[in-house]
């Protein structure tokens, strides 16, 4: 059988996307049989959200990886040296004189995570903003999946699925048609 992702050239990550679409498609069934009672199709709905985003995070940084350069991910951002209050206003408010200038820091693409490719991918006019709301669901929707700061029991639900398997569809039409 072929790959799912033909278009990838790198053929690790080519290999390490359909295997993990592989997994998707073997979880599945599970996801939805009889044999299992909701919280336990929960858990195997949740284990397919985080493959999906990953299919999803993978598919991105491979535009952030072919488009843009490491110069293109640097950080510009304007910062205050030589620092010298002038008059204190209050606890929260000074006055202040010193020289103004620009700083640039590199980012590392093999350092990036979803968040950051999906900005890199914006700044540059790569990745539209309705895309982009999309992914932000499911990146969200993942980041739920950590338990410690919920007051309840987080349930996955069919929907959620569904909108995963959409949200990575247009990604990977999205990705394929800019390659």
């Amino acid at each position: 059988m072929g790959s799912n992702f033909p278009f990838i050239q790198n053929s690790v990550l080519r290999a390490n996307l359909d295997d993990a679409f592989n997994h998707v498609v073997i979880l599945l069934p599970f996801s939805e049989s009889e044999t299992y009672d909701e919280a336990g199709k929960s858990s195997f709905r949740k284990t397919i959200i985080i493959y999906t985003a990953s299919i999803i995070e993978a598919l991105l940084f491979h535009l952030v990886d072919t488009k843009l350069s490491e110069d293109d991910l640097s950080v510009r951002s304007w910062e205050i040296e030589n620092k010298k209050i002038l008059y204190t206003v209050g606890v929260d408010h000074e006055i202040i004189a010193g020289d103004y200038k620009l700083k640039v820091v590199s980012s590392k693409k093999d350092k990036l995570n979803l968040a950051g490719i999906c900005e890199h991918l914006k700044e540059h006019k790569i990745l539209t903003q309705p895309l982009l709301d999309k992914i932000h669901v499911i990146r969200e929707l993942r980041n739920s999946q950590h338990i410690g700061p919920h007051k309840i029991v987080k349930s996955f639900s069919k929907a959620d699925l569904e909108n995963a398997f959409s949200v990575a569809g247009d990604v990977k039409r999205f990705v394929k048609a800019r390659l």
